[in-house]
């Protein structure tokens, strides 16, 4: 089987709910549990720092000698005794000596603390570590009592904010605040692994995710065709993987490329039946209908804004994957045509409905709106070429999908229509964009 195919039948298998789902939520739920768990152990631990260096700080006001002074006397010894071994044979034993000595240092200086009456492991680890390289430091114009004490001096000031001092040297220090990160970062992963269980058309074979809104197709040998109104034989095709916008592109995606136009271009591709607030300003669609998708532009529209958001118009081929799957389904959710299903004329409305609208009808790779709502432009010519630019103002390209007031066996993933691409800005005519992959 060829690596195209497997990737195929991982991605359908997924596609199928089942006992994987089930066992991601549990982990969700578990992790969701543990994480809240660990936020609330974080915030004790937090707590009790706090409380801790209050206490400490009131306890060493006036106290003699002071904390500086005796934490002074008692490395001073500790590393003069340091000193009087013999010098390490090479660099790497010099490197471990460093660490055992600063090691030894700061058990003695948490020691002192601890006796001192500073009562919470983080902030004995913080402060033996802060001492210890303090003493170590090639000694500058001050003693190292002095030096021990401007290093101490925020720790004791009243009015240095404790929320600094634990951002900035006991969160890191912190077991809860590794414990909480740990919990946290199994959350997300949780999290993620449902979403893909749940959505795995949002993701790559790899593990990441698509691009915002859009789905992934996987590469392959699918069956087009055959297709009515414009009809086409059946046949295969071979396919790269590619990405496709999950929705049609809304009138609120279009405002926002108009919107970032020269002012001297943004009139020739708004939608004509627009209109300006007041009469005055640039025209827009009803505010009712941003999520609605947009409507009379011609495929050079179409193009221009694909290629504003750093996407592509699909093929023809590519469309029809996308809406009827390996299975060569006749509709994006059966061989059957369903009632209810799709926006068309069977639905009543006599307008567009919203992109997100219709997620029973979704394709089966959970592509919404591939029947009915709005014809969609693709880049292919009537005989098949793909485009990159148009031809000609009459240049016939395909349009597929059907839309809100095509009957039923006009919707769906078989029939196929042409529109003149330079000048045809139907009300019922949209589009989405495709992507490559990187």
């Amino acid at each position: 089987m060829s690596l195209a195919a497997l990737t195929l039948l991982f991605f359908t298998t997924a596609l199928r709910p089942g006992g994987d789902e089930q066992s991601a939520l549990q982990h969700y739920k578990a992790a969701s549990k543990a994480q809240e768990e660990a936020l609330a152990d974080l915030e004790r631990a937090y707590a009790h720092a706090e409380e801790a260096l209050a206490a400490f700080r009131s306890q060493e006001k006036g106290k003699s000698p002071t904390a500086a002074q005796r934490l002074a006397e008692v490395t001073s010894a500790l590393v003069a005794q340091q000193q009087e071994r013999p010098a390490p044979a090479d660099a790497k034993e010099a490197r471990a000596r460093r660490r055992a000595d600063l090691d030894e240092l700061g058990r003695a200086i948490r020691a002192e603390l601890a006796v001192r009456g500073l009562a919470d492991d983080t902030l004995l680890d913080a402060l033996g570590d802060l001492i210890a390289h303090e003493a170590t430091a090639k000694p500058g114009k001050d003693d190292l009592a002095t030096r021990c004490a401007q290093a101490l001096a925020p720790w004791l000031a009243a009015d240095r904010g404790f929320e600094l001092l634990w951002n900035e040297s006991l969160y890191a220090r912190s077991e809860s605040a590794k414990s909480f990160k740990a919990k946290y970062d199994d959350y997300v992963a949780a999290g993620v692994e449902l979403d893909r269980v749940r959505h795995p058309e949002f993701y790559l074979p790899g593990g990441a995710k698509t691009r915002p809104n859009m789905v992934y197709v996987p590469g392959g040998t699918y069956t087009v065709g055959p297709d009515n109104g414009f009809d086409r034989k059946k046949k295969n095709v071979t396919l790269r993987p590619f990405l496709l916008d999950r929705c049609e592109t809304s009138n609120a995606d279009y405002v926002a490329f108009l919107d970032a136009l020269p002012p001297d271009q943004r009139e020739a591709h708004t939608p004509r039946h627009w209109a300006a607030d007041g009469g005055a300003g640039p025209r827009r669609p009803p505010a009712d209908k941003l999520d609605h998708p947009v409507v009379g532009v011609t495929w050079r529209d179409a193009d221009a804004y694909a290629k504003f958001v750093n996407k592509r118009l699909p093929t023809e081929d590519e469309w029809e994957v996308a809406c009827r799957g390996k299975e060569g389904l006749s509709y994006p959710w059966g061989d059957q045509y369903v009632k209810g299903k799709c926006n068309d004329a069977l639905a009543g409305l006599g307008t567009t409905a919203p992109v997100t609208a219709y997620e029973e009808g979704a394709s089966p790779f959970k592509v919404l709106n591939m029947a009915g709502n709005v014809q969609e432009w693709t880049c292919s010519l009537e005989e098949g070429d793909t485009i990159l630019d148009l031809p000609s103002n009459i240049a016939p390209v395909i349009v597929r999908g059907g839309h809100f007031l095509s009957p039923g066996e006009n919707v769906g993933g078989k029939f196929r229509w042409v529109a003149p691409g330079g000048s045809s800005r139907e009300l019922y005519l949209g589009f989405r964009c495709a992507a490559d992959l990187k």
